[in-house]
């Protein structure tokens, strides 16, 4: 097994609590118990009525309908629930990625999109977001990169993290004939499906209904807020295939916990009604930066998302700064406030002390500008706050050369 830490992760584990300002982070604005509980009558005797018992270990009966229920063509036996996300992604690629595969990966990426399946012995075809097109992919080139009959799976995020572009239907349907044609699999890692904010790039269907040969993930972490509950979902009409996940989650979780699974069910059920919330701050919080980028206009280069709780601003000048690890090093530092690299979204350590162009480039150029930026997190409430102390720091932190 090849084995990479998941270096966001450790970055996080290093910093996201003693770091009094967060604008890293993914998760949006989360509720506590009790706020769930007040969503139905009689929940809360029903949760404390809950035997703490094992689990099904498919999931729950109440939260695979209300799962399934969040889809056009997706039954309760399609959905394998799963203790967290990330153990979702770690189990499909344990069980249909083998050494030697190809798996072609929409980068910029969360790393567990392809450190799983690099852990399997596959090797990872990047498949570049532009940032001259909207950090929008090249649909064009998808065709060639699933080239080979070792090539296994193609996986995508959508809404997409950390850039927040987001596939229209045209998009997804394309990409789908694209992958049926190659003969690949899709994995389509929906995490942030239902914070599509802007009205004029509505919320697609989900590829679950539109390809079912495809594995979708879904979870309560992010546009639900329910990052704490640790629960997450896998969705393919293709039973063959589930079952072959389902035998590896026997070796990891193996079922979920029985009040999480209560709660996430619970949240599901009013679905709309948090996600409506949840999009009324991304947009508020969204014009906040679009006017701070605005007012530091010298400094970043910006796509502003589409849908999701990220986006991912570039330096103009990483060099002055010591590249985009060293200028999130000096707010975290100076400012109290935590940045994520781009750096920390692409499959390897890359250079990033110098501007994009300039001299011999270290590698590809869509590599280069990833490394150039910063991933901000627009879903907390807290985000005006701390987008301030940010503010204030930059208005008196000169640009330093760092040679």
């Amino acid at each position: 097994m090849r084995f990479e830490p998941f270096r966001l992760e450790r970055y996080f584990a290093a910093t996201e609590f003693t770091t009094p300002h967060l604008l890293a982070v993914s998760d949006c604005e989360t509720r506590s118990i009790g706020a769930l509980l007040d969503l139905e009558a009689g929940a809360a005797e029903r949760f404390r009525a809950l035997a703490l018992t094992y689990t099904d270990s498919d999931g729950a009966d109440e939260l695979r309908e209300a799962i399934a229920a969040r889809y056009q063509s997706v039954g309760v036996d399609d959905v394998l629930v799963h203790a967290t996300a990330v153990e979702a992604l770690y189990t499909s690629m344990r069980a249909l990625v083998q050494s030697g595969d190809r798996v072609v990966v929409q980068m910029p990426a969360y790393q567990a999109l392809w450190g799983a399946a690099q852990m399997a012995g596959a090797e990872i075809v990047p498949w570049w977001a532009r940032p001259d097109c909207g950090w929008s992919p090249d649909l064009d080139e998808l065709s060639t990169l699933l080239e080979g009959e070792r090539t296994r799976l193609l996986v995508m995020n959508a809404p997409h993290n950390p850039t927040g572009w987001n596939a229209s239907e045209d998009d997804l349907r394309r990409i789908a004939a694209t992958a049926r044609r190659a003969g690949v699999r899709i994995v389509c890692d929906e995490a942030y499906r239902g914070t599509e904010f802007r009205a004029q790039h509505p919320a697609p269907p989900s590829m679950a209904d539109l390809d079912p040969g495809a594995l979708v993930l879904g979870l309560v972490s992010k546009g639900l807020g329910l990052p704490g509950l640790r629960t997450g979902w896998l969705i393919s009409r293709d039973r063959a295939a589930l079952d072959r996940v389902r035998a590896y989650k026997d070796f990891t979780s193996i079922c979920g916990p029985a009040p999480s699974e209560f709660l996430s069910a619970l949240a599901l059920r009013h679905a709309e009604r948090i996600l409506t919330e949840t999009r009324a701050l991304l947009s508020s919080n969204l014009a906040l930066l679009e006017d701070f980028v605005a007012t530091h206009e010298d400094l970043f280069d910006w796509v502003p998302p589409r849908a999701g709780s990220v986006t991912f601003p570039f330096l103009r000048h990483p060099e002055r700064w010591g590249g985009a690890g060293g200028f999130c090093d000096r707010v975290r530092a100076e400012a109290g406030v935590l940045l994520a690299p781009g750096a920390l979204f692409v499959p390897a350590p890359i250079e990033s002390d110098r501007p994009l162009g300039s001299g011999p480039a270290p590698s590809h150029v869509h590599d280069r500008a990833a490394a150039a930026a910063i991933r901000i997190g627009i879903g907390r409430a807290s985000f005006g706050g701390a987008l301030d102390v940010f503010g204030r720091w930059l208005e008196k932190a000169p640009e330093r050369p760092t040679r």
